[in-house]
């Protein structure tokens, strides 16, 4: 065998003796050696010799190393760094008689001792409620020392390694770097955005289809990044989507002026976009608020049947509509509707002390004892609260929608869902709250009913363009997304000044 059968036979057999849970704790996700070698294959058209100097921060078995020995020439140095002794094993026995020098340890506490031509890397995906306060707190100040960038606690592992590697990079030297998607629309991926519009120079970003997985154990989309140590110039950057990173489906070249003043480079993938005049959006008509959380569905949501075997009175409980998942019409007249809803549910809290419950609703207090049985008084919004069975309060909302959904089931990828009842929802809804000027016309109930039904008839393709996407094709909207979604349908039923664009 090749190499390359040598080390997927390895790979192969580490993976299914390591379980799955683990490898998804640590971020460990192997790269199919077809992208890996598209990949190299890539940032060799993008090298002007192939003897270079090459660095993987993360190399598992050396998928990476393996291609760049198909694309580059064999005899140039290599290095590769590997924290976990289960990989690094096998790999030094894999490779000893190559160029590749493997360091078993942590790269981002390693001190750089040389500088290399080419990184190229797939860094853990480690989410970041993995990563020790302490450490996280020792790596965001590390970055702002080396970028003077602000990272946000909520970053994954990948971000301190993208940037902080740029340390190890020569002048000149290309970084590639396989990693989420998500980092060009979400808040906590400012700082990445940052650091590649003012502290380097961004060559390009490749985005795979949502349901295109790169990794079959791991629903991410993700996303190839090319960017050079040098100083960012006004030089355009290369959007491609589709297809492999050689052979996209879709390519366009933004420059770094419309990049800067983009809050999701996700949208510049295709055809830009060209607006005229100042579009009316849903937050010009609705204030956006998440469902409440409670900490412990299963203990703080419950049915009639519980409500009844505890003895708990009316004051402990508030209606609430059941998960987007059990509520198979769009529209709930009563709360008391069984053709609507599978069971009336209720939400279940207090603010009254534990010894008045005890004296006064011993039915209460032995439910609450259950609780703390359970443990559920321990979770983390619980501990944060006093007492710890109280949960935050919402006013019915005439409009919700189920912010997530899969384009495999396109007709039901949002649903905008009109409710005529007093029930609340959780956090499994976004909740549209009439601004104050037009709350007098919502009253109405046919205009409210016009007003869903206008909602309804936005197009998918909006919704998804102004929300997110994970692996596997699973679309998310969040609350300053939804304001922002087109709403010209709204103009007509509750009126609207509109502004030109400067």
């Amino acid at each position: 065998m090749n190499f390359e059968e040598q080390r997927c036979a390895i790979q192969s057999a580490l993976d299914k003796r390591k379980p799955a849970k683990e490898r998804n704790l640590l971020g460990q996700f192997a790269t199919p050696f077809t992208l890996a070698s598209d990949i190299m294959k890539y940032v060799r058209s993008l090298s002007s010799t192939p003897l270079v100097s090459f660095l993987e921060p993360s190399m598992g078995t050396g998928v990476f190393y393996s291609a760049f020995r198909e694309n580059f020439d064999a005899q140039s140095r290599a290095v590769g760094y590997e924290i976990d002794p289960y990989y690094a094993t096998p790999a030094l026995d894999l490779w000893k008689n190559t160029n590749l020098e493997i360091r078993e340890g942590d790269f981002l506490s390693a001190v750089p001792d040389e500088k290399f031509s080419l990184i190229v890397a797939n860094p853990p995906y480690s989410r970041h409620h993995h990563i020790n306060a302490g450490r996280k707190q020792q790596l965001q100040n590390q970055v702002s020392v080396f970028a003077d960038v602000k990272i946000s606690g909520l970053a994954g592992m990948y971000a301190y390694f993208l940037i902080l590697s740029t340390r190890w990079l020569k002048n000149d030297g290309i970084s590639c770097w396989l990693i989420p998607a998500e980092f060009m629309d979400v808040n906590y991926g400012k700082a990445i955005k940052d650091f590649l519009l003012h502290n380097v120079e961004l060559v390009s970003i490749h985005r795979f289809e949502p349901e295109d997985l790169q990794f079959c154990d791991a629903l991410v989309t993700s996303s190839v990044v090319v960017f050079r140590n040098m100083p960012a110039s006004e030089k355009s950057v290369r959007f491609t989507s589709g297809g492999s990173i050689s052979s996209p489906l879709n390519e366009r070249y933004v420059t770094r002026k419309e990049l800067a003043q983009t809050d999701k480079w996700s949208k510049l993938f295709g055809a830009p976009a060209t607006r005229t005049a100042r579009q009316s959006i849903i937050g010009d008509y609705f204030t956006i608020k998440r469902g409440i959380a409670t900490g412990n569905n299963h203990f703080f949501i419950i049915p009639a049947s519980t409500a009844k075997k505890y003895d708990i009175p009316p004051s402990f409980l508030t209606p609430v509509l059941p998960a987007p998942r059990f509520l198979m019409s769009d529209e709930v007249q009563n709360t008391n509707d069984e053709s609507k809803l599978p069971e009336k549910l209720y939400l279940f809290h207090s603010n009254l002390q534990e010894a008045e419950i005890k004296n006064r609703y011993p039915g209460v207090w032995s439910y609450i004892e259950q609780g703390i049985e359970n443990r559920v008084n321990e979770g983390f919004n619980c501990r944060n609260r006093t007492p710890w069975y109280s949960c935050e309060t919402r006013e019915p909302s005439p409009i919700l929608l189920t912010y997530m959904g899969r384009s495999d089931k396109s007709d039901r990828l949002f649903r905008f869902i009109l409710n005529n009842t007093p029930a609340i929802a959780t956090n499994s809804y976004l909740l549209l709250y009439p601004k104050n000027e037009f709350k007098h016309k919502l009253r109405n109930s046919d205009v409210l009913r016009n007003v869903w039904c206008a909602l309804n008839s936005i197009p998918k393709e909006e919704l998804k363009k102004c929300g997110r996407v994970y692996g596997g094709g699973l679309y998310k909207i969040e609350p300053k997304e939804l304001l922002n979604v087109p709403a010209t349908q709204l103009e007509d039923l509750l009126g609207r000044e509109l502004t030109l664009f400067d």
